[in-house]
């Protein structure tokens, strides 16, 4: 007995060992199990597919994410930076490392630039997985220096850059510049004007436009002479990428030498390619309808595109039929906390004598230098001292239409006819409003036609009332209040006194000259056939003839 377990045991201890040598034999990998998902050199993500636009700095630092497809042991990560010009490389790479299957990493790696390599500007650099055999994963990545921080070999260029335009527009150093473009174009005019104060060789300009997301694009010159006292303008096209309205940019402009001297500029830039870069994003009002003798409130959002000056700026709210407004310059508002919106409020007052009626409240954005300007209207409804309606419909639920009557123009422009509901009772309860406009009004409501009201709370909804029917005079139209089991509490007959804009005389005689055009073609079409069917019958008989003819021709011979 103690023999078979030693035996079993011994054979469990053999199986345990060689298992263990298995998977450690498999679980070495190789180097295509695992996937370089993201390299990011000085915290910019590099792109395969383009140039990397990095800011001059004596050292690099690399974050390689890794993810393991199986489970592997033993890798390392290699890191080779290589200058284009002179094939100078530095390097560094990792210690190794175990990843199973789904399980990710991060590498960092640093190279610190030689001074040899510090003058230069163009690197390709190769970020490497390497496993036990020598198998490898890779990826390569474009690299230019494109200059920010001084690198410790580099001099400045003896070159004046004298003006800059983009677009035809002068920048200025260090300032935001507002630029306007056409829509849909997709590059930038850029020039830029230089004078030499030394001789200059084998020399060339870069671009570098950085957006806010971190996109960069770039454009270079051919490399050019220049004598000391001379001057140039040199040319360059920055693509546009992506789709825009308006956007923050930084641009670069270098002068560099074959010994990597160099001489540079930096502009902020705002593109846009509105003219008018205002928007009103909506108007609210406090109250929602105004009272005669009150203040009114108009609260005014709106955006900037941020790409003109505020200056010059005006923001109005005004009803021109009682010739109020109010007026503020954009410059002394203040933003509501998102960059490129403004909330601001306006106080109207509204007059005793102002009669009950529907208004135009018109709020503009407009520059004091020129025709441009963003408009918005909306209805405003404003109750007049001594009109004011209450109908107690139970002891429950009170209504108040303060309005009943007023003049509706036939051209499809609403008014307001406003209802306040006030819930007497103990409970929560829901009204429905329903609408009849009997066939000559357009009507809605400013929000649900089901609502529900608490106790002791009241809620005041808007009848918008329009019409384009040829009526004229007096017309009616109704609303019914009901509860919540479908039953009419109230049905309140409105009154719409309809002024003719569009002419029913006119309108009279389109139909009429539509009767008779339908007339004449009915008409056409009668003689057409009857002429039609005539000279079929006049062909039928000729053909009979015919026949006849020939029958007795044949009988003849």
């Amino acid at each position: 007995m103690n023999k078979k377990i030693i035996v079993f045991g011994a054979f469990l201890l053999f199986a345990v060992l060689f298992s263990g040598i298995s998977y450690a034999s498999s679980v070495f990998g190789d180097a295509g199990d695992v996937s370089i998902d993201r390299v990011k050199a000085n915290s910019k993500v590099l792109a395969e597919s383009r140039t990397n636009f990095l800011e001059d700095d004596d050292e690099i630092d690399l974050q390689v994410s890794l993810t393991a497809t199986e489970d592997v042991s033993n890798m390392h990560v290699e890191a080779i930076l290589t200058d284009l010009d002179t094939d100078n490389t530095v390097a560094d790479s990792s210690s190794t490392f175990t990843l199973k299957t789904n399980e990710s990493t991060l590498v960092a790696l640093n190279m610190k630039l030689i001074d040899l390599l510090k003058r230069q500007k163009d690197f390709r650099l190769e970020v490497r997985v390497v496993d036990v055999e020598g198998g490898i994963e890779q990826k390569s990545f474009d690299i230019k220096f494109t200059g920010g921080a001084v690198r410790g070999a580099r001099e400045g260029l003896d070159i004046s850059i004298d003006k800059v335009e983009l677009e035809d527009s002068t920048l200025a150093e260090d300032e935001s510049n507002f630029v306007i473009i056409d829509k849909g174009k997709r590059e930038l005019d850029l020039k830029v004007r230089l004078t030499s104060l030394e001789n200059i060789e084998d020399a060339h300009i870069d671009a570098v436009l950085s957006f806010e997301n971190g996109d960069v694009v770039a454009d270079a010159t051919a490399t050019f002479d220049i004598n000391d006292g001379a001057d140039s303008v040199k040319e360059l096209e920055l693509p546009l990428i992506g789709r825009f309205e308006q956007n923050s940019f930084k641009l670069k402009v270098k002068i560099v030498d074959a010994e990597g001297n160099s001489e540079e500029k930096f502009y902020g830039l705002k593109i846009s390619q509105k003219k008018f870069p205002f928007v009103i994003s909506s108007i609210s009002l406090a109250p929602d309808n105004a009272e005669a003798g009150k203040n009114l409130i108009a609260r005014l959002r709106f955006k900037n595109s941020g790409v003109v000056p505020l200056e010059g700026i005006n923001a109005k709210v005004s009803i021109p039929e009682l010739g109020i407004s109010s007026t503020k310059f954009v410059d002394q508002l203040k933003n509501s906390g998102r960059l490129s919106e403004i909330r601001e409020d306006f106080i109207l007052k509204i007059l005793d004598s102002t009669p009950t009626g529907t208004y135009t409240l018109k709020s503009e954005i407009s520059s004091q230098f020129g025709g441009d300007a963003e408009v918005k209207e909306l209805p405003v409804f404003i109750l007049g001292k001594d009109e004011q309606g209450i109908q107690a419909v139970n002891d429950r639920l009170v209504i108040s239409v303060p309005i009943v009557k007023q003049d509706i123009y036939n051209d499809g422009s609403e008014v307001i006819y406003p209802f306040t509901l006030t819930n007497e009772g103990p409970d929560s309860n829901t009204y429905t409003l329903s609408l009849d406009g009997a066939n000559w009004a357009d009507l809605r409501l400013s929000e649900s036609s089901a609502f529900v009201i608490k106790p002791k709370e009241s809620k005041t909804i808007n009848v918008y009332a329009s019409t384009n029917a040829y009526a004229k005079g007096e017309q009616v139209f109704l609303v019914a209040v009901k509860n919540s089991a479908g039953e009419v509490l109230k049905q309140i007959s409105l009154k719409g006194n309809v002024i003719p804009v569009k002419s029913p005389l006119i309108a009279k005689l389109k139909d009429a000259l539509g009767t008779v055009f339908i007339g004449i073609v009915i008409f056409l079409i009668v003689i057409g056939s009857f002429f039609g069917i005539r000279k079929l019958m006049r062909s039928s008989g000729s053909e009979e003839a015919s026949e006849i003819t020939g029958m007795e021709s044949e009988s003849y011979y």
